[in-house]
């Protein structure tokens, strides 16, 4: 099968690249982020630590969901036989949430220092860093459904690991875009959620996998 020529613009080894030079700024600038404690507030370290714990929780979540969606890009990148323009557009609000984190997260973390002098900035800023993971995430799931779609794969690609991969991170997506409606009611409940990620995201692939079996049994 002859590969397409591809068109200007649409190079897949400089959007990868580009793509993960803006996660690593991300990345790195998740740690600048993190308050310092000042010269008198040495003395009473592990004082700053806890008052500020839940900007180090937000830093956390923040980094392992970027790690996460660095390695799904990163491999899909790798089974790509070409690039197209909904796919190149699509990296438009993905990179823009990636680039908006690092403020979201700082803004969480400090609005949860003060969630009980202003419950309403808290529930905004809960919401904030949810919406902003939630796009994040379902751009992630959409462009690996537009390359299955659009047969943008390699002939060795593992089509259903791809498609599995496409179910969780909508469906992971959707899960932290109803945390974000759900901040208006509970917001101090929701980073609790949070927490439920990875059983969420393992028992989308569990439920895919096992409706796969029984498709296959005669």
């Amino acid at each position: 099968m002859t590969t397409p020529e591809v068109r200007p613009g649409l190079t897949r080894e400089r959007v990868s690249a580009f793509a993960d030079a803006i996660l690593a700024i991300a990345i790195t600038l998740l740690a600048l982020e993190l308050p310092r404690p000042e010269a008198a507030n040495f003395r009473n370290l592990s004082g700053f630590l806890g008052d500020h714990i839940s900007t180090f929780v937000a830093f956390a979540v923040a980094f392992l969901m970027l790690w996460s969606v660095w390695r799904v890009h990163h491999s899909l990148f790798d089974q790509l036989d070409r690039l197209s323009p909904a796919v190149l557009a699509l990296h438009l609000p993905m990179l823009l949430s990636v680039v908006l984190l690092p403020y979201a997260t700082s803004v969480f973390g400090q609005a949860s220092a003060l969630a009980e002098d202003s419950p309403g900035e808290h529930a905004l800023a809960v919401a904030m860093f949810a919406a902003t993971e939630a796009v994040l995430l379902l751009c992630q799931g959409i462009m690996i459904v537009l390359v299955l779609r659009q047969r943008l794969y390699r002939p060795d690609t593992d089509v259903d690991r791809l498609g599995t991969n496409a179910w969780v991170y909508l469906g992971i997506g959707i899960f932290w875009a109803l945390t974000a409606a759900m901040s208006a009611w509970s917001a101090e409940l929701v980073p609790f959620l949070w927490l439920a990620t990875p059983l969420v995201g393992s028992g989308i692939a569990r439920t895919i996998r096992m409706r796969r079996t029984l498709a296959a049994r005669p």
